[in-house]
């Protein structure tokens, strides 16, 4: 059975909350991981709603330090505080972080119940390497320093728990041989245990937030399944657009068909366009055919 990766959209909206949309926070749950990319104001809140624990995030992922995207953190982590949060929270970031995060603990975070937590500032790179999966960062062009990131999965050959329930093989030493794919004997039985692997294929997600379209974010979203990307204009205000650092619809849906990714998640939009997402969606598609605008607290699962 493959396991799942789960993204929940807990903020889809840009640098003004509107009753529809809260300001940007996405989390990614894979295994026993939960990655929280950005923490606007009110996201504790939305944790809430979407029934989620946010005592069990394990990184956060600051792509920039504009207020829409970390005015929640303060609040988040004594949240997390007074529940008793007992895990290591890796925090990762742009340029400045470590001194913006540390500034914000002073402020709001009593010293005696200062949690374990560790920052760590990247830039174009590969930040996290297990047997599991990698994060990804790559700089973005926006009004501050910022980061785009991308969570892969990495392919892999299992063994199908199923299959070996149905032949009633017992957790032995013997089940490491079938990793193998070597053959074995259970009472007077051959199994070939070629026969019960699969491969889980590499799965990759993209997160690109405030930024003008660049050469980065297309190189980091190559061949993703999935991308999700900001697009706070349309196409009528490219110009706009770039003078604030952002992109528009079209901008994103071209990010994602010069990638190549198989599927794209527009967010972080603008106000104006609460009541009429569908405008946004339209222009994408003209370039791009699979897309969607979740709501806030929807998901989406690979």
């Amino acid at each position: 059975m493959v396991e799942k990766i789960n993204i929940t959209f807990l903020g889809t909206g840009s640098a003004i909350p509107t009753a529809r949309r809260n300001h940007p926070a996405m989390l990614l749950r894979y295994k026993s991981e939960n990655i929280l990319v950005d923490c606007g104001e009110g996201t504790q809140r939305q944790f809430r709603k979407a029934h989620i624990n946010p005592c069990k995030i394990t990184k956060l992922l600051i792509t920039h330090w504009h207020a829409d995207h970390v005015l929640g953190i303060p609040g988040l982590i004594q949240t997390m505080m007074l529940n008793g949060y007992n895990k290591k929270l890796e925090v990762y970031g742009p340029r400045g972080t470590k001194a913006k995060f540390e500034q914000y603990l002073d402020l709001f975070i009593h010293k005696e119940n200062e949690l374990d937590i560790v920052i760590k500032e990247i830039n174009n790179e590969v930040f996290f390497d297990n047997e599991e999966f990698c994060l990804e960062a790559a700089k973005m062009d926006h009004d501050c320093p910022a980061i785009a990131y991308s969570f892969t999965v990495k392919e892999k050959s299992r063994l199908d728990k199923e299959k070996l329930k149905e032949l009633n093989i017992p957790n032995s030493p013997l089940v490491a041989e079938l990793v193998e794919g070597k053959t074995i004997e259970i009472n007077g039985k051959k199994i070939n245990g070629k026969k019960l692997i699969y491969t889980e294929k590499s799965r990759k997600i993209t997160f690109v937030m405030d930024t003008r379209i660049n050469e980065n974010a297309i190189q980091l979203a190559e061949n993703s399944d999935l991308l999700i990307c900001e697009s706070t204009y349309s196409k009528d205000e490219e110009e706009v657009a770039s003078e604030h650092g952002h992109m528009t619809s079209v901008e994103a849906a071209t990010i994602a068909k010069e990638a190549k990714v198989k599927a794209l998640v527009l967010t972080h939009l603008s106000q104006r366009y609460e009541a009429i997402p569908k405008v946004i969606l339209a222009e994408a598609k003209e370039v791009f055919k699979d897309v969607i605008i979740p709501e806030d607290l929807e998901s989406v699962e690979l």
